[in-house]
Order: structure tokens, then sequence, then C-alpha cells
């Protein structure tokens, strides 16, 4: 039985898919899921106000995306970049969305306690 038991662990950890490292040049998970989030509630923005003027909202969202990249010491190429490696790798980034929606659904309700309140 132990026999049985020692090879079914082997087994187990031998089909264990080995944890990706990232590369240096690449934003962390966090960083990555952070701009991700701060990226999506500008394009939310972006999608509100394009009935304002199209020009003046694309505008708006381009120096708000600029602002985002100050902020975190990047370039929009950097972003790219690990947008890049991150969708070559969609269980990563899988992971990094649920990060999102989590911060996402956190915010909301901070703001409809606020609301309330």
């Amino acid at each position: 039985m132990k026999i049985i038991l020692s090879i079914l662990s082997v087994l187990l950890l031998a089909c264990t898919a080995p944890k990706t490292e990232i590369p240096t040049d690449i934003l962390s998970e966090t960083e990555f899921a952070n701009m991700l989030k701060e990226i999506h509630l500008e394009e939310a923005a972006f999608e509100l106000n394009k009935s304002k003027g199209l020009e003046n909202a694309k505008n708006t969202l381009a120096n708000n995306y600029q602002s985002i990249y100050k902020e975190h010491n990047i370039d929009a190429s950097a972003f790219n970049k690990s947008l890049d490696y991150y969708a070559k790798h969609p269980k990563i980034l899988e992971d990094i969305y649920s990060t999102v929606l989590e911060q996402l659904t956190d915010e909301r309700s901070t703001l409809d306690q606020q609301e309330t309140n």
C-alpha cells in the first residue's frame, strides 16, 4: 500500500506544472493588475464622456493613460510588453483579471456603503 501511495505521489508531483518565472523586464502580476484596473476605469470613463465630444474624450483618455504610466514609472512600450507576455500565458492573465475583478468589486462595495451613509 505504501508503495502505491509513493508512486501516486511521485506521479502527481510530476504532473503539476512548474510556476512560470516572470522575466525582470515584465511588470509583476500585482503591478500589472493595478494598472489594468486603472486603465479599465479610464476606458469606462471614456465611454461615458465620448457623448460630450469624441475628440475631447480621446485626448482625455490619452492623457490619463500617460498619467497612469507615469504613476507606475513605466512607458507605454513597457506596459505593452507586459501585456504581450501575459497574453501568451493565459492562466496567469486569468489570475490577474480575477484580481482586477476583486479590486473593482471591493471599490464598488465601498462606494455603495458611502452612498448609504
